[in-house]
């Protein structure tokens, strides 16, 4: 493992999160107490406050959210939000000087051709017409229903707590807005998917906690309790964690569930990769442990697990309680998901599953065949446990953040640095399902790359 094993994320940034000092130390004591001891308090090395040095590790209260991200302006009436990190990074590849290297075409999700039977439920949609139904379909939200019952176990009421949204990101979006006030303040271990944004419109906080890269990234309970004030009222989870791959094993999840239950707080729950799971605990939903605590809202997205991108489906799970007050937020904001869609997708969701199969079964050789590059270039990683992405470690590049991203697309290779996760901005997100010869040649340049001359300190 890399030196830095630990990092203590936005505390300090009194504008992107309004936290005070005094809880940004209190996180760290209570990872500090996880961890055992060997704590040596000492300056800051940007001159930020205080950090502590652990035997191989360095814990820090460093400004890592990224700046855009974080950003809300009120001028007037108007809040202005910076672009969702992955798709701005996608338009600086496409915009790439020719001069430079050609990009490798990194893909994560499948992007397939739909089979005929989903094409042909689309097509007889198309020529029907449908009554409105503001949750959605009835057969979709019984096939999800069914899928869930056949999957985990789990007894869902497909009327009183489904609803159909344009995918993962909009659910939530609206789950949030729905369920939250302004002033509020929303607990991310992270690293974490780019909720930042979701949760400023909803007039709420980030209060992003770390997680533990020394075990995998795996959450630290005693941290997330730590983070939690008056003003707390939600844990935001992403599970399997986008970008770092880790699962919550049921002992975990409980725990974190409890902490939740104890202060009272809704758990939000992003479960889009749940047919990406590869080794470690497996994938527990939230919902398995609801006997726990009953405020849970977990959201899935059918682009991840039935490589439905450009169909924009998803739902969101939740008790009715939860679940009305999201219908409600829901309908000021879409009305309904259109039905050639959700024809569609009841079709991809209750036909042959083999050709998505096939592709899903070659994804945990591709993440190999990347990590195997890496580490010949000498940039550590935790092997991801799930997802389409590893979350590297390029501190011996010598650079950070938007300087890392540049040097990066300089050489064809498009990855988003861990600020806009709230994690380490020395750290990279990389995909891994493109091809393997795409996913060798990512390798090789990297390794030129890290055999560079290398530089005496890391560039802003």
């Amino acid at each position: 493992m890399n030196a830095t094993a630990l990092f203590l994320v936005p505390m300090a940034r009194a504008a992107s999160l309004e936290a005070t000092h005094g809880r940004g130390m209190a996180i760290a004591d209570a990872l500090l107490t996880e961890l055992g001891g060997g704590l040596t308090p000492e300056p800051h090395p940007y001159g930020k406050t205080v950090c502590a040095r652990l035997p191989g590790a360095l814990l820090w209260p460093r400004p890592s959210v990224r700046p855009a991200v974080a950003t809300k302006i009120r001028e007037g009436n108007l809040m202005k939000l910076e672009r969702l990190p992955a798709l701005e990074l996608a338009d600086r590849a496409r915009m790439a000087p020719p001069s430079q290297e050609a990009m490798i075409p990194f893909r994560g999700v499948p992007t397939l051709p739909m089979p005929e039977h989903v094409v042909e439920a689309a097509r007889t949609a198309a020529g029907e017409v449908f009554p409105r139904r503001g949750r959605g379909s009835a057969p979709l939200r019984q096939a999800i229903a069914s899928h869930l019952a056949a999957a985990y176990g789990l007894t869902v009421d497909p009327e009183g707590e489904l609803l159909i949204t344009h995918g993962a990101q909009h659910g939530m979006s609206v789950a949030l807005r729905a369920l939250l006030s302004p002033g509020d303040e929303v607990v991310v271990p992270a690293p974490s998917y780019f909720f930042d944004g979701m949760i400023r419109l909803a007039g709420a906080r980030p209060v992003y906690v770390p997680s533990d890269e020394s075990r995998g990234w795996d959450h630290v309970p005693a941290a997330v309790e730590a983070a939690i004030t008056p003003a707390t009222r939600a844990l935001l989870l992403c599970n399997p964690n986008n970008p770092t791959g880790y699962v919550p094993g049921r002992e975990r999840l409980s725990g974190l569930l409890d902490i939740a239950a104890r202060h009272g707080l809704t758990v939000f729950s992003d479960e889009s990769y749940e047919r990406y799971v590869w080794d470690g605990p497996g994938y527990v939903p939230q919902m398995l442990l609801r006997e726990r605590h009953p405020d849970l809202v977990t959201v899935t997205s059918l682009s991840k697990n039935y490589a439905f991108t450009s169909w924009r489906i998803g739902y969101v799970h939740a008790p009715a309680h939860l679940l009305e007050p999201i219908h409600h937020a829901f309908e000021w904001d879409a009305i309904n998901v259109g039905d050639v869609a959700q024809a569609a997708a009841h079709a991809v969701m209750t036909g042959p599953q083999d050709w998505i199969e096939q592709e899903l079964a070659t994804m945990r050789a591709r993440r190999d065949i990347l990590r195997a590059g890496l580490e010949r270039a000498g940039l550590a990683s935790v092997r991801p446990d799930a997802g389409v992405f590893v979350f590297v470690d390029c501190a011996p590049l010598g650079f950070r953040g938007r300087r890392l991203e540049r040097l990066l697309l300089d050489h064809g290779v498009t990855a988003i640095a861990g600020d806009a996760f709230a994690g380490p901005d020395t750290h990279i997100r990389m995909v891994y399902g493109g091809s393997a010869a795409d996913l060798e040649e990512a390798g090789r340049r990297l390794t030129g790359l890290a055999r560079r001359e290398a530089r005496p300190a890391l560039v802003e």
